[in-house]
């Protein structure tokens, strides 16, 4: 098989990877997200009452993006499929056939 249908195939799979662990991926972005929110607003508070409560929204975080885990397999597959399709634009930048 020529390169360009290992790419097609490859490219296939890693999308149908992305897509069945979608649901985890923005589960882990939304840990993420609830967890940097949490540890720059404790920081940045000055009340022990807010503090408090900042620091357990980022628990909260914490605790959304470890059940979110499986998501990195997720983003992984995006990251190759990127990789993908800049090797598949380099190769069609320097194809020769006429």
């Amino acid at each position: 098989m020529s390169t360009k249908a290992w790419m097609i195939i490859g490219a296939v799979v890693l999308g149908i990877i992305f897509l069945s662990s979608l649901g985890a991926v923005i589960g882990l972005g939304v840990g993420a997200a609830l967890a940097y929110l949490g540890w720059r607003q404790a920081t940045l508070s000055e009340s022990i009452v807010m503090k408090v409560l900042w620091w357990m929204i980022l628990v909260i975080g914490v605790c959304v993006g470890i059940s979110s885990l499986p998501g990195i397999i997720g983003v992984i597959a995006l990251y190759l499929l990127i990789k993908l399709y800049e090797k598949w634009k380099e190769t069609k930048l320097y194809s020769y056939e006429d």
